[in-house]
């Protein structure tokens, strides 16, 4: 059971990277090239982490059956992909993701496609892979498992603020479409004119 600030801080970071890893094998499989998916330079998407965060926090220890378990995790990831989407577009005036072009889709922002998986995934994490990295985490010797915790944060940290600024100098790409393939080559333009 995940009880302490930082396991959460481990489940955030875990998933974060995972999703991340997961966007980028379906992506590139879909659209036959490589792009970073999320709007961190990092190998990480926050919004799986902050997903399920919330899932572990809100039912993890739910009196529910499975079903009722899985098809709240499926209203809030639907309810955390919309908001996520919709802020997003309010503060770099571009889209990461669109579903148009699905079926079932509200605003383009989330669809029926993409919330039965996350509900079975969400479920999935929930009942079998977070007490596998908990598991794991209290192997790790204290002081160790602490300093680890206080790097992810930090790394975050860097990335975000690199980030955004980044982000916020950019001439984006505007409508409603997927642009995350276009925003990724030119925040790494941008990079490498700075560095270089």
């Amino acid at each position: 059971m995940v009880t302490s600030l930082a396991e959460y801080v481990l489940i955030f970071f875990a998933y974060s990277t995972l999703g991340w890893c997961m966007e980028m094998v379906y992506m590139g499989a879909r659209e036959k090239r490589i792009s970073n998916r999320g709007f961190l330079l990092g190998p990480c998407c926050p919004i799986y982490g902050i997903g399920l965060v919330g899932i572990t926090a809100l039912f993890q220890n739910s009196p529910y059956g499975y079903w009722m378990v899985f098809f709240s995790i499926i209203l809030l990831c639907s309810v955390l992909e919309y908001f996520v989407s919709a802020l997003m577009e309010r503060l770099f005036h571009t889209r990461w993701w669109d579903y148009h072009d699905m079926k079932f889709n509200i605003h383009g922002r989330i669809c029926l496609e993409t919330m039965l998986p996350f509900g079975l995934l969400g479920t999935f994490a929930l009942y079998r892979i977070n007490p596998f990295l908990i598991a794991m985490y209290h192997r790790i010797p204290g002081t160790i498992s602490n300093m680890l915790v206080a790097g992810m944060l930090l790394l975050l940290l860097i990335d975000l603020i690199v980030s955004i600024s980044v982000l916020h100098t950019l001439n984006l790409p505007e409508g409603e479409q997927d642009h995350t393939a276009e925003i990724s080559r030119r925040v790494w333009e941008d990079l490498k004119k700075r560095l270089g």
